[in-house]
C-alpha cells in the first residue's frame, strides 16, 4: 500500500546514500529549522546537540540515541536535541567517519596499518559476535578494526562537541530572542499605547 509505485534502481539507492534527495543544503537547513523549534534554553538544547554529535563519532551504532539521550539527561541537555544530534552520523556521514576514527586510533594507539580495514566485515563480524556471544569471532574479526575506532572516536567526539556547544549557544540565543521580539510585537503592535495600570479603558 505504502510501496512505491516505480522501484528505485541499485545505482539510484546507492547514489542516494551520498546525496540526499533533498540536496546538501535543503537537508542542512531542514534539520536547522528543527532543532530551533526545539522547546528549551539556548543553552540546553546546544548542550543536547553537543553530547549527541560526540556521540556519533563512536562505532557503537545501533545505540547512538538511546546513548545521547541518556547521557544528555544525566547533563540536564536537552534530549531532543541529544537525538537530532546522533543524526550527525547518517549513511551519508558514516563512511568518513568510519575512516577518520580508524586512522586516528592507530595513531593514537601506535598501532600499524597494514591494509586497509573492512568495515563491512567488521560490523557484520560484531553484529554476530554479540548475538553468539562468540568472544573468538569478536577477537579474531572485530577487534582489530574496532579498537582503533574506539580509540579514535574519544578526541573526535571533544572536538565535535565543543564545536558544537559554543557555535550553537550564540546562535541558539540570538534566534530565541528575535522569538520573543516577534511575540511582543504581535501582542503590542506599533503604535498602540498601552493605558496606564488601573485605568478603566
Amino acid at each position: 500500500m505504502f510501496q512505491r509505485r516505480h522501484k528505485l534502481s541499485f545505482p539510484t539507492r546507492l547514489g542516494r546514500l551520498f546525496w540526499p534527495r533533498m540536496g546538501w543544503r535543503r537537508t542542512v537547513v531542514y534539520f536547522w529549522h528543527r532543532l530551533q523549534r526545539i522547546p528549551g534554553t539556548p543553552s540546553s538544547i546546544a548542550a543536547g546537540f553537543a553530547v549527541g554529535a560526540a556521540i556519533a563519532m563512536t562505532p557503537l551504532y545501533g545505540t547512538h540515541i538511546v546513548t545521547a539521550g541518556l547521557i544528555a539527561w544525566a547533563l540536564r541537555g536537552n534530549i531532543f536535541a541529544a537525538v537530532l544530534g546522533a543524526q550527525v552520523a547518517n549513511p551519508w556521514t558514516a563512511p568518513p567517519l568510519w575512516y577518520g576514527s580508524y586512522y586516528v586510533g592507530t595513531m593514537i594507539s601506535g598501532l600499524g596499518t597494514h591494509r586497509p580495514p573492512n568495515f563491512i566485515r567488521m560490523f557484520k563480524g560484531l553484529t554476530e559476535s554479540t548475538l553468539q556471544l562468540n568472544w573468538d569471532m569478536f577477537v579474531r574479526e572485530v577487534w582489530p578494526v574496532f579498537w582503533p575506532m574506539l580509540v579514535g572516536s574519544v578526541p573526535m567526539g571533544i572536538v565535535a562537541g565543543l564545536t558544537s556547544y559554543f557555535a550553537l549557544v550564540p546562535v541558539l540565543e540570538r534566534v530565541h530572542k528575535r522569538r520573543v521580539e516577534r511575540r511582543l510585537e504581535k501582542t503590542h503592535p506599533p503604535g498602540v499605547t498601552m493605558p496606564p495600570a488601573g485605568t478603566d479603558v
